[in-house]
C-alpha cells in the first residue's frame, strides 16, 4: 500500500488572495507549478490551476476564479482513495493536509508515478486532470 505522504509534490506554492490572475499565472510560470494554494494570510482559502488563470481576465484578483471549497486530503490515506476523490469530484490535485498544515499536493502526475495509471486525460500534459476543464468553455 501505497500512501499519500509517499506520493505527493512537496512543492507548494501559494498566493494571497488579493493578487491578481496576472500575477499568479507569473507565479506559477516561474515556480514550474500547475497548481497555486491561495492564502487569506495564513488560512488556506482557495486553489487556482494554471486553466483557470487562462480563461480569466488578467487584472482579476484570484478570489474571484479560485476553486472553493477546497478539498484536502490526509497524509496517511492510501492512494487509491486519493483517486477515487479526484475521479468522484472531478479535481486536478488535493492538498495534503495534517493538522491544517499544506505538506504538498496529489493529482495525476503523482498518482500515475505511484502506478495508478492514467488520471485525467491531459493532465500529463497540461498538468491538470479536472474533469470540469476537459468541458466545453462556457
Amino acid at each position: 500500500m501505497t500512501i499519500v505522504s509517499e506520493a505527493m509534490d512537496r512543492r507548494v506554492v501559494t498566493v494571497p488572495l488579493d493578487a491578481t490572475v496576472d500575477q499568479a499565472a507569473a507565479l506559477a510560470r516561474c515556480a514550474g507549478v500547475d497548481h497555486l494554494l491561495v492564502v487569506d494570510g495564513e488560512a488556506l482559502a482557495g486553489i487556482l490551476c494554471t486553466c483557470d488563470l487562462r480563461r480569466a481576465p488578467p487584472d482579476d484578483i484570484v478570489a474571484e476564479c479560485m476553486t472553493l471549497p477546497v478539498l484536502t486530503i490526509r497524509a496517511d490515506a492510501d492512494v487509491q482513495e486519493a483517486a477515487a476523490t479526484l475521479d468522484e469530484c472531478g479535481l486536478g490535485c488535493l492538498p495534503v493536509v495534517v493538522g491544517g498544515l499544506v505538506l504538498g499536493l496529489v493529482g495525476g502526475p503523482e498518482l500515475e508515478r505511484a502506478g495508478l495509471g492514467s488520471h485525467g486525460s491531459h493532465g500529463a500534459q497540461h498538468g491538470c486532470s479536472a474533469h470540469r476543464h476537459r468541458a466545453v468553455s462556457h
